[in-house]
Protein backbone atom coordinates (compact mmCIF):
# COMPACT_ATOMS: atom_id res chain seq x y z
CA UNK A 1 0.00 0.00 0.00
CA UNK A 2 1.14 3.62 -0.67
CA UNK A 3 2.11 5.57 1.83
CA UNK A 4 0.64 8.92 0.73
CA UNK A 5 -3.47 8.83 1.60
CA UNK A 6 -6.04 11.19 0.39
CA UNK A 7 -9.25 11.62 2.05
CA UNK A 8 -11.13 9.53 -0.96
CA UNK A 9 -8.81 6.53 0.32
CA UNK A 10 -10.55 5.98 3.38
CA UNK A 11 -14.66 5.10 4.11
CA UNK A 12 -15.71 7.56 6.59
CA UNK A 13 -18.24 6.24 9.48
CA UNK A 14 -20.76 9.54 7.97
CA UNK A 15 -21.04 12.37 6.38
CA UNK A 16 -18.80 14.84 6.59
CA UNK A 17 -17.28 18.33 5.71
CA UNK A 18 -14.43 18.26 3.19
CA UNK A 19 -12.41 20.21 5.38
CA UNK A 20 -13.27 17.94 8.41
CA UNK A 21 -11.55 15.02 6.67
CA UNK A 22 -8.73 16.87 5.99
CA UNK A 23 -8.61 18.01 9.33
CA UNK A 24 -8.26 14.55 10.85
CA UNK A 25 -5.93 13.38 7.75
CA UNK A 26 -3.60 16.30 9.06
CA UNK A 27 -3.40 14.64 12.54
CA UNK A 28 -3.27 10.87 11.20
CA UNK A 29 -0.59 8.10 10.74
CA UNK A 30 -0.14 5.52 8.78
CA UNK A 31 1.27 2.03 10.68
CA UNK A 32 2.02 -1.30 9.04
CA UNK A 33 1.30 -3.01 12.03
CA UNK A 34 -0.22 -3.12 15.09
CA UNK A 35 1.83 -3.42 17.46
CA UNK A 36 3.09 -0.58 17.68
CA UNK A 37 -0.41 1.04 19.46
CA UNK A 38 0.30 -1.85 22.01
CA UNK A 39 -1.67 -4.98 22.40
CA UNK A 40 0.70 -6.80 24.84
CA UNK A 41 -0.37 -8.01 28.05
CA UNK A 42 2.73 -5.33 29.65
CA UNK A 43 2.03 -2.65 26.74
CA UNK A 44 -1.93 -2.44 26.16
CA UNK A 45 -3.41 -1.03 23.13
CA UNK A 46 -3.17 2.73 23.30
CA UNK A 47 -6.65 3.42 22.56
CA UNK A 48 -6.09 5.78 19.53
CA UNK A 49 -8.91 5.73 17.17
CA UNK A 50 -8.06 4.04 14.03
CA UNK A 51 -8.88 2.76 10.52
CA UNK A 52 -8.31 -0.38 9.22
CA UNK A 53 -7.05 0.07 5.70
CA UNK A 54 -6.16 -4.23 5.28
CA UNK A 55 -5.82 -6.95 7.55
CA UNK A 56 -7.63 -8.43 10.31
CA UNK A 57 -6.94 -8.54 14.01
CA UNK A 58 -8.21 -9.44 17.25
CA UNK A 59 -9.02 -7.08 20.00
CA UNK A 60 -9.81 -8.70 23.46
CA UNK A 61 -10.60 -7.25 27.03
CA UNK A 62 -11.12 -9.37 30.40
CA UNK A 63 -14.23 -8.24 32.39
CA UNK A 64 -12.83 -6.83 35.78
CA UNK A 65 -11.91 -9.67 38.75
CA UNK A 66 -12.75 -12.42 36.42
CA UNK A 67 -11.84 -14.41 33.68
CA UNK A 68 -14.59 -13.69 31.73
CA UNK A 69 -13.18 -12.90 27.84
CA UNK A 70 -14.74 -10.46 25.30
CA UNK A 71 -13.38 -10.56 22.07
CA UNK A 72 -14.43 -8.83 18.78
CA UNK A 73 -12.68 -9.19 15.20
CA UNK A 74 -11.67 -6.12 12.94
CA UNK A 75 -11.01 -5.84 9.52
CA UNK A 76 -10.92 -3.60 6.63
CA UNK A 77 -12.97 -0.66 6.54
CA UNK A 78 -13.77 -1.01 10.29
CA UNK A 79 -12.91 1.81 13.17
CA UNK A 80 -12.36 1.06 16.42
CA UNK A 81 -10.53 2.57 19.71
CA UNK A 82 -13.18 5.41 20.66
CA UNK A 83 -13.74 3.95 24.04
CA UNK A 84 -10.50 4.98 24.63
CA UNK A 85 -11.13 8.75 25.14
CA UNK A 86 -12.58 8.66 28.44
CA UNK A 87 -8.90 8.59 30.34
CA UNK A 88 -10.99 7.94 33.75
CA UNK A 89 -12.17 4.46 32.65
CA UNK A 90 -10.01 3.22 29.54
CA UNK A 91 -10.66 -0.52 28.56
CA UNK A 92 -7.96 -2.24 27.78
CA UNK A 93 -7.59 -4.28 25.08
CA UNK A 94 -4.81 -7.04 23.95
CA UNK A 95 -4.53 -7.42 20.24
CA UNK A 96 -2.82 -9.90 17.71
CA UNK A 97 -2.59 -9.68 13.98
CA UNK A 98 -4.57 -12.98 12.12
CA UNK A 99 -3.54 -11.08 8.86
CA UNK A 100 -1.18 -8.35 8.63
CA UNK A 101 -2.84 -4.95 9.39
CA UNK A 102 -2.39 -1.72 7.55
CA UNK A 103 -4.21 0.88 9.59
CA UNK A 104 -4.51 4.68 9.80
CA UNK A 105 -4.17 5.91 13.76
CA UNK A 106 -5.68 9.27 15.41
CA UNK A 107 -4.09 10.24 18.17
CA UNK A 108 -7.03 10.87 21.00
CA UNK A 109 -5.28 14.35 22.45
CA UNK A 110 -5.44 15.64 18.66
CA UNK A 111 -8.51 14.57 18.41
CA UNK A 112 -9.69 16.22 21.17
CA UNK A 113 -7.55 19.60 20.52
CA UNK A 114 -9.46 19.12 17.18
CA UNK A 115 -12.75 18.91 18.55
CA UNK A 116 -12.60 22.30 20.26
CA UNK A 117 -12.08 23.91 17.34
CA UNK A 118 -14.75 22.23 15.05
CA UNK A 119 -18.25 20.72 16.65
CA UNK A 120 -18.00 18.36 14.13
CA UNK A 121 -15.57 16.25 15.24
CA UNK A 122 -18.21 14.93 17.52
CA UNK A 123 -20.66 13.72 15.02
CA UNK A 124 -17.74 11.87 13.41
CA UNK A 125 -16.86 10.12 17.11
CA UNK A 126 -20.93 9.94 17.27
CA UNK A 127 -21.14 7.42 13.97
CA UNK A 128 -17.62 5.55 15.01
CA UNK A 129 -19.22 4.99 18.47
CA UNK A 130 -22.67 3.35 17.44
CA UNK A 131 -21.68 1.11 15.16
CA UNK A 132 -19.06 -0.41 17.45
CA UNK A 133 -21.95 -0.31 20.46
CA UNK A 134 -24.10 -2.61 18.41
CA UNK A 135 -20.59 -5.37 17.50
CA UNK A 136 -19.29 -5.17 20.86
CA UNK A 137 -23.21 -5.80 22.67
CA UNK A 138 -23.52 -8.55 20.15
CA UNK A 139 -20.11 -9.89 21.24
CA UNK A 140 -20.75 -9.60 24.66
CA UNK A 141 -24.13 -11.27 24.69
CA UNK A 142 -22.35 -13.92 22.80
CA UNK A 143 -20.19 -15.42 25.78
CA UNK A 144 -23.06 -16.50 28.42
CA UNK A 145 -23.32 -19.61 25.89
CA UNK A 146 -21.85 -22.70 25.29
CA UNK A 147 -18.27 -23.02 23.65
CA UNK A 148 -20.28 -24.38 20.38
CA UNK A 149 -22.15 -21.10 19.96
CA UNK A 150 -19.56 -18.86 20.72
CA UNK A 151 -17.18 -20.41 17.99
CA UNK A 152 -19.48 -21.17 15.61
CA UNK A 153 -20.40 -16.99 15.75
CA UNK A 154 -16.52 -16.21 15.77
CA UNK A 155 -15.86 -18.12 13.06
CA UNK A 156 -18.92 -16.44 10.79
CA UNK A 157 -17.16 -13.10 11.71
CA UNK A 158 -14.70 -14.24 10.47
CA UNK A 159 -15.91 -15.39 7.21
CA UNK A 160 -17.36 -12.08 6.74
CA UNK A 161 -14.19 -10.28 6.60
CA UNK A 162 -13.25 -13.39 3.66
CA UNK A 163 -15.68 -12.98 0.97
CA UNK A 164 -16.08 -15.53 -1.68
CA UNK A 165 -14.12 -14.62 -4.90
CA UNK A 166 -15.06 -16.51 -8.31
CA UNK A 167 -17.13 -18.81 -6.35
CA UNK A 168 -14.19 -20.26 -4.47
CA UNK A 169 -14.40 -20.81 -0.73
CA UNK A 170 -11.98 -18.66 0.86
CA UNK A 171 -9.80 -20.08 3.32
CA UNK A 172 -10.21 -18.30 6.81
CA UNK A 173 -6.61 -17.82 8.54
CA UNK A 174 -6.67 -18.24 11.59
CA UNK A 175 -4.86 -20.69 14.13
CA UNK A 176 -6.92 -22.54 16.86
CA UNK A 177 -4.51 -20.36 19.35
CA UNK A 178 -5.76 -17.09 18.10
CA UNK A 179 -9.58 -18.92 17.92
CA UNK A 180 -8.89 -19.59 22.03
CA UNK A 181 -7.77 -15.97 22.12
CA UNK A 182 -10.32 -14.48 20.50
CA UNK A 183 -13.54 -16.71 21.95
CA UNK A 184 -12.02 -17.29 25.90
CA UNK A 185 -12.58 -20.64 25.76
CA UNK A 186 -9.18 -22.68 26.14
CA UNK A 187 -7.08 -24.52 23.02
CA UNK A 188 -8.13 -27.87 23.62
CA UNK A 189 -11.63 -27.14 23.95
CA UNK A 190 -11.70 -25.05 20.95
CA UNK A 191 -9.98 -28.13 18.64
CA UNK A 192 -12.99 -30.60 19.84
CA UNK A 193 -15.91 -28.03 18.50
CA UNK A 194 -13.90 -27.37 15.52
CA UNK A 195 -13.71 -31.87 15.33
CA UNK A 196 -17.09 -31.68 15.76
CA UNK A 197 -18.48 -29.57 13.16
CA UNK A 198 -15.22 -31.09 10.93
CA UNK A 199 -16.89 -34.34 11.36
CA UNK A 200 -20.51 -33.18 10.73
CA UNK A 201 -18.76 -31.88 7.27
CA UNK A 202 -19.47 -28.22 7.75
CA UNK A 203 -15.67 -26.92 8.21
CA UNK A 204 -12.62 -27.89 7.03
CA UNK A 205 -9.43 -27.70 8.92
CA UNK A 206 -5.50 -26.88 7.86
CA UNK A 207 -2.84 -25.84 9.64
CA UNK A 208 -3.16 -22.45 10.93
CA UNK A 209 -6.27 -22.21 8.78
CA UNK A 210 -9.82 -23.47 7.89
CA UNK A 211 -12.76 -23.03 5.33
CA UNK A 212 -16.41 -23.51 5.76
CA UNK A 213 -17.52 -25.56 3.57
CA UNK A 214 -21.50 -26.17 3.81
CA UNK A 215 -22.54 -22.46 4.86
CA UNK A 216 -25.95 -22.91 5.43
CA UNK A 217 -25.65 -25.70 7.94
CA UNK A 218 -23.42 -23.57 10.02
CA UNK A 219 -25.30 -20.40 10.09
CA UNK A 220 -28.18 -22.61 11.28
CA UNK A 221 -26.19 -23.39 14.56
CA UNK A 222 -26.78 -19.50 15.25
CA UNK A 223 -30.91 -19.58 15.02
CA UNK A 224 -30.99 -19.96 19.16
CA UNK A 225 -29.39 -17.19 19.36
CA UNK A 226 -30.35 -13.42 19.71
CA UNK A 227 -28.67 -11.24 16.96
CA UNK A 228 -30.84 -8.87 16.62
CA UNK A 229 -27.75 -6.11 17.89
CA UNK A 230 -25.36 -7.88 14.99
CA UNK A 231 -26.15 -10.94 12.74
CA UNK A 232 -22.88 -11.49 11.01
CA UNK A 233 -24.78 -14.29 8.63
CA UNK A 234 -26.41 -10.70 7.23
CA UNK A 235 -23.02 -9.46 6.08
CA UNK A 236 -21.43 -12.95 4.45
CA UNK A 237 -21.22 -12.33 0.73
Amino acid sequence: MRNEISINDIVWPCELSTSLKKNLLSIASLKFEITPLGGSPKNPFSGDICYLFEGIAVLCTSTPNTSTTVGGVIGPQDWFGVGGLDESFRPIYTTEEVVPVVLMAFPNKLLLKLAEQDNEVFKFLFYIAQKLLKKWTQTAATVIHDKEMRIVYYLLELRVLHPKKDDVIPIIKISQQQLSFLSGISRPRVNEVLKELEVAEEIEIARGSLRIINLPKLSARLNNLNVSMRDPRLFIS
